[in-house]
């Protein structure tokens, strides 16, 4: 036993002094792949094998293909006993170095790989749910399985998973709404009822009527067996969802990970994403794309919810679906606002923006177009270079921005940036308690507590007696915090976002109202807007209407 115990001191010291030995050399090695859209993938745990004469070290690389290793100066072989695969090609290494120095950085890529074509045909790789295919046909292929799933709070994906109408996506992205609503292309949208939730699972069943969208099709599934899973680490994935401001953008990855419940990846998740559906190589549906995490030097990496963890809802679920009406609900205009039209709003008269803001009871409300909000936003601008001049004493500098690098850029337009819509913004108001009043008052404490007045509900917008359908009715939630000397607030409410069609304040209207209900009252707070609001309004997209009239006439022709 004491000489058991001798052995082992001596080994761990021997071991110690291995590591402290100034002659070993640190050895950095990556393994990164080029794709066909010549984007960068680490390969993750990935087997590795230096060998330098009848010595060998293996080593696994990590979730961002790299991995380090404390080696003797000399000449190594660096093998990969199993392939990575990436766009339907095998990559294997069989490389030469030279290990010298303090440190040493070794690159597997594909320059020193040898790359073979995947023999095995897509149709025979498809039913083990890792097959490879050109992405060209697979998103012609599955576009119309996919649609962009519209809360109150926002949107996300979600994707069809039979012909009935039913389709999942995260519950994160419902939440608690009262409005859900899918959209199918930019003229298709309908509404969505939920049929079922798992928060913990962050899964959600939706139903919609596909009597109002002949052209959508359920995603192929994969369906698990044996208890094999669905995916491989190295494996070629891809998406479509709705990300930012666009719809059906196909992003592509390699898994990096397979655990569980979900599986973890280098495709690039951004908001709108959520809810969307992860496939293979083979086009089979194999998670729902749910979050993504950003480093603060790398792309971060993103986590998918498996497949298998929705499928229980939707079995448990399937016969409870009630579809609701197929009709259509309004969407933005086909015709964007035109650049041309934003540019004018800078040379028009004297700025005033006392049109576009209003209180009604415990709200305050702003008014929105496309070239009011261009047209702040540029004031704005100006007033901070005004104050930097100030501030730097150098008014007789030419502006920074000279080129015209401020106008509007076509491609803003192009990835509707500037959607022609009249939005209406319902803030409710703060007020000071009566305790912190009465503290102020007499010097006890100087702090002003403030809280927000009431919760934004609902709005309704009516042109004369009839009311205006809005194409979104949001409601989101907003949480303020500010300490200082002179005012103190932590609280939270709920503000209104409305988005309406361009003509939903016109001069024919009459009378224009606004009917804001709160958490407080059930009566709500009447605003009527006045005739110079109403005027400013409609002369805003005067441009847009000339933009329409002259693509009715190009459509003619």
């Amino acid at each position: 036993m004491i000489r058991l115990f001798r052995f082992t001191v001596l080994f761990l010291v021997f071991s110690l002094a291995l590591q402290a030995r100034p002659d070993l050399v640190k050895v950095h090695l990556r393994v990164i792949l080029v794709d066909r859209d010549l984007n960068q993938k680490p390969v993750p745990f990935l087997l590795v094998s230096l060998k330098s004469g009848a010595k060998s070290i293996e080593v696994k690389t990590g979730l961002d293909g790299t991995v380090e290793a404390q080696l003797p100066p000399g000449k190594y072989t660096i093998t990969t006993p199993k392939p990575a695969e990436l766009g339907g090609r095998s990559f294997t290494w069989s490389v030469s170095v030279n290990i010298t120095g303090a440190q040493e950085n070794i690159d597997l890529t594909n320059e020193n790989a040898k790359a073979e074509d995947i023999s095995a045909p897509p149709s025979a790789r498809s039913s083990e749910g890792s097959g490879t295919g050109d992405l060209t046909e697979h998103f012609k292929r599955l576009k119309n399985t996919v649609v962009t799933v519209i809360s109150e709070s926002g949107h996300g994906t979600g994707f069809f998973v039979d012909s009935k109408g039913l389709l999942l996506t995260n519950q994160h992205v419902v939440g608690n709404s009262e409005y859900l609503a899918v959209q199918f292309d930019r003229e298709h949208k309908i509404q969505a009822r939920l049929i079922a939730a798992d928060a913990q699972k962050d899964v959600a069943l939706l139903a919609v009527n596909l009597a109002a969208l002949p052209n959508a099709s359920p995603a192929p599934i994969f369906r698990v067996t044996s208890g094999k899973p669905p995916v491989q680490e190295g494996e070629r994935v891809f998406t479509i969802g709705s990300p930012l401001t666009l719809d059906k953008i196909i992003t592509t990855g390699i898994v990096s990970k397979v655990e569980p419940h979900t599986i973890i990846s280098d495709i690039n998740i951004n908001p709108g994403n959520s809810g969307g559906p992860l496939f293979n190589g083979a086009g089979q549906v194999i998670g729902l794309t749910t979050f993504g995490t950003r480093g603060g030097s790398g792309p971060g990496v993103s986590g998918i919810v498996r497949i298998e963890e929705a499928l229980a809802l939707l079995e448990q679920n399937r016969a409870k679906a009630t579809l609701p009406p197929a009709s259509l609900l309004p969407v933005e205009p086909l015709t964007p606002y035109p650049v041309e039209g934003l540019k004018d709003a800078l040379r028009g008269e004297k700025f005033d923006p006392r049109p576009y803001y209003l209180a009604a009871g415990d709200f305050n409300i702003a008014l929105s177009t496309p070239p009011f909000d261009y047209r702040e936003e540029e004031e704005r601008r100006l007033a901070a270079e005004r104050t930097h001049k100030k501030r730097n004493k150098k008014t007789d500098q030419a502006p920074e921005n000279s080129d015209d690098s401020d106008a509007p850029k076509q491609w803003e337009e192009d990835a509707g940036a500037h959607p022609a819509v009249f939005g209406i913004y319902v803030m409710p108001q703060a007020k000071e308690g009566f305790g912190s009043a009465l503290g102020r008052s007499f010097s006890v404490n100087p702090t002003a507590k403030l809280k927000f007045k009431t919760d934004f509900q609902r709005l309704k917008l009516f042109c004369g007696g009839k009311e205006v359908e809005p194409i979104l009715p949001g409601r989101v939630p907003v949480t303020v915090s500010v300490r200082n000397p002179g005012v103190k607030m932590d609280d939270s409410t709920y503000k209104g976002a409305y988005l309406f069609p361009p003509d939903a304040v016109n001069p024919d209207c009459g009378v224009v109202k606004l009917a804001i209900y709160s958490s407080k009252n059930e009566e709500p707070v009447v605003k009527t807007l006045d005739e110079k609001s109403i005027q400013h309004i409609w002369a805003d997209f005067d441009a847009f209407r000339r933009a329409q009239r002259e693509s009715k006439i190009a459509g003619t022709n």
